[in-house]
């Protein structure tokens, strides 16, 4: 009996030494070559870099009950320029509910597209997102334009304010990105511990993953995969695959099965992991990461359900044990890397007999049983062994939560109780039945149809929750959060201004100008940036396209400028100092819907000043930009950008406009000026309104 017992713990231990020493040997190599978790990234350098067309994809099958909060919590809260920027919702035609819905936000915002699937579903998510694709080929032909990238979402995500300007900002140098996915939990207490307790166990592996692992991966050169939403594309893979589909159909994994791919094909996947600093309602400075926040399963049910299709894609589906070695283009980094994913099949189901001997250990201080690791056996140094790697593992688990979630988590998490945490054993106990439960879909399932012809997978979704209102407003960015993180103002000079903000019932803004904290144009660059707006350096130029009667003093004393005026919208220029509601006001005045940009005060009083509403300018350039609008190729708000850039950067408009890919020529990159047109070196400003008979000069010239 003591013999058989000794045998069990010894070949116990030793599968737990053996599935765990690689997991010690990558750690310690990778800590020497991890990358600084801190900024690499210069939030000044985001907005030097001209905006230019994103493409955000949400495959949708009975999210009716989501769906709208999602897509108007990004318009609120992403820092980008809104035509700047499109949302392709993919809905299937026997969804009726989730339609409705795509519907009516695709009425409300130019920038959301419904994209009905080609068949009813529910197909798999690869099927949606390929066919979003092929849409979005179409929409870039209708509009002559060419997306620099698309960005696959869940209906559920609360997507990062800076997160489009990351993109745009790096997806030049890398040819596919990966944002940080961190779940979203409530506050954690000793109240809600066993409520939470589900949940808990996401926000423990996806930190410790995508804090710590994604990083190592990403610093050696091994495969990033993709966690499925916060993964975008660049414009050369869209262009390398061309019509065919992107995302494997064959997969309930599309997306790891096709980090795969691209790792074969050459193509670099990055994992960004980034921060920005931001003042909490405390005044506390913390910092927060760049990241996809989501809810996950809080039902244990509901988790091994989730996670059943993850292992079963991941670890049996995409990649074959022999494709380790077989695959081409693979570094060894990454060979381990793809050798660590899939023997989760096998090591989450030896947490079983191990969870058996720590129960034996603990009845053994109660009853007289049979030691099970004698002193100085070779079971008992195994033991000591495997000791110091689960006490490396949970101090690394420590560090990612704590950066992530902060120590009320640690406490929670990692050390309710030491050593044994609870949490950890139940995420153990859920990873291991999901691992069953895919082990049993492949044995039944796969074995009995291995004769018969292919069946696309069909999509194994989660049902949905999204967060209220008032709490969303704790991921949106305010002005002080935005004039820290451009470095415009330090944290001692915004919490004095703050206070006298609140003592003296004035703007931010205001006080910060009058203490000449910032200038007056770090200020609106800033209120642009909260706004999702544009902020026009200069107007010096305008020209009138459909003149509008009022008097320069109503003007004047607003200190606003109608810098566009075009059927159905007028693109109005405003200061800090500008009356509030005087945009209501104007647009009820000549019955269009306005758009407010940001201009400097003395610029928009100049402009009143000298404004000549029978002005007719006869610039080719700015004839091409007209023609563009009547065409409806290019929106207000995209002309302003074109004329921006244009300035800022001494680029041509032809070639800018190429360059935000607001027309399909080719591919100009940041660095490549050689091409710009000497001849458009001296550029006009900023249009605002063209007199009617030019419109019809123009339109009878096209």
């Amino acid at each position: 009996m003591n013999q058989n017992i000794y045998l069990f713990g010894l070949i116990v231990v030793s599968v737990y030494v053996l599935f765990g020493i690689d997991d010690l040997i990558w750690d310690l190599f990778c800590s020497f070559k991890r990358h600084d978790t801190s900024n690499k990234i210069d939030i000044a350098e985001l907005d030097r870099k001209p905006s230019r067309l994103l493409a955000i994809m949400i495959a949708a099958w009975h999210e009716e009950a989501v769906i709208g909060d999602v897509i108007e919590n990004i318009i609120e809260s992403v820092q980008y320029p809104k035509s700047m920027y499109h949302i392709f919702l993919g809905v299937y035609p026997n969804d009726e509910a989730t339609m409705a819905e795509a519907q009516k936000l695709q009425s409300k915002y130019p920038n959301v597209h419904m994209v009905i699937n080609k068949t009813p579903g529910p197909t798999c998510k690869a099927d949606n997102i390929n066919n979003i694709i092929s849409n979005i080929r179409d929409f870039e032909k209708k509009m002559n334009w060419k997306f620099m990238s698309v960005t696959v979402h869940d209906s559920e995500d609360v997507v990062h304010p800076y997160e489009f300007k990351v993109t745009n900002y790096l997806i030049d140098d890398y040819d596919a990105l990966q944002f940080p996915v961190f779940p979203l939990q409530e506050m954690p207490k000793l109240s809600n511990f066993f409520k939470n307790m589900t949940v808990g166990t996401y926000a423990d592996e996806f930190a410790e993953n995508h804090y710590r692992t994604m990083v190592m991966r990403d610093a050696v050169s091994a495969v990033v995969p993709s966690a499925g939403t916060g993964f975008v594309l660049s414009r050369r893979i869209l262009d390398y695959f061309g019509a065919k589909d992107i995302f494997p159909d064959n997969s309930l994994t599309e997306d790891y099965k096709l980090s795969v791919t691209l790792a074969t094909l050459g193509f670099k996947v990055h994992y960004v992991l980034e921060k920005v600093s931001r003042l909490m309602n405390d005044g506390k400075v913390k910092y927060d990461y760049i990241s996809t926040r989501s809810m996950f399963p809080s039902t244990f049910a509901a988790a091994v359900r989730q996670k059943t299709r993850w292992i079963y894609g991941i670890t049996i589906q995409s990649v074959r044990p022999i494709e380790i070695f077989t695959l081409k283009n693979l570094n060894l980094a990454s060979r381990l890397s793809l050798y660590k994913d899939m023997k989760a099949n096998i090591g989450n189901l030896i947490v079983f007999p191990g969870y058996m001997i720590f129960i034996y250990f603990i009845v053994s201080f109660f009853i007289d049983l049979p030691v099970i690791f004698p002193m100085y056996s070779l079971s008992w140094w195994l033991s000591i062994v495997l000791t110091i790697m689960m006490i490396e593992r949970q101090m690394f688990r420590i560090i990612a939560v704590n950066k992530v979630y902060g120590f009320r988590s640690v406490v929670i998490s990692c050390l309710l109780p030491p050593v044994i945490p609870i949490r950890l054993v139940w995420g153990n106990i859920i990873n291991m039945t999901a691992t069953l439960r895919a082990w049993k879909q492949y044995f039944i399932k796969e074995r009995k149809s291995k004769f018969a012809a292919p069946v696309k997978q069909k999509w194994s979704k989660t049902d949905h929750e999204f967060l209220a209102k008032s709490i969303l407003q704790r991921y949106h960015r305010n002005l002080g959060d935005v004039l820290l993180e451009k470095g415009f103002i330090q944290k001692p000079e915004l919490e004095k201004a703050l206070q006298e903000s609140l003592e003296s019932a004035k703007k931010l803004g205001e006080v910060l100008i009058g203490k000449n904290t910032i200038t007056e144009m770090q200020l609106l660059n800033a209120l642009a940036s909260v706004k999702g707006t544009v902020m026009i350096p200069k107007i010096e130029m305008y020209i009138t396209h459909q003149a509008i009667t009022i008097e320069k003093q109503t003007l004047l004393e607003n200190i606003a400028f109608p810098v566009i005026n075009r059927p159905g919208i007028c693109m109005l220029a405003v200061c800090a100092d500008s009356s509030e509601v005087f945009a209501q006001e104007f647009s009820k005045m000549i019955g269009k819907k306005i758009q407010l940009v940001y201009a400097p005060k003395e610029a928009i009083i100049n402009a009143i000043n000298t404004m000549n509403l029978e002005m007719i300018m006869n610039s080719p350039k700015t004839d091409y930009l007209i023609k563009l609008l009547d065409f409806k190729n290019i929106s207000e708000e995209q002309v302003l950008l074109v004329q921006k850039n244009s300035y800022v950067l001494g680029m041509g408009e032809r070639y800018t406009l190429t360059y935000m890919g607001l027309t399909d020529e080719s591919y100009v990159s940041w660095d490549d000026n050689e091409s710009q047109d000497d001849s458009e070196s001296e550029l006009p400003i900023y249009m605002a309104i063209m007199p009617q008979q030019a419109e019809n000069q123009i339109s009878s010239e096209a």
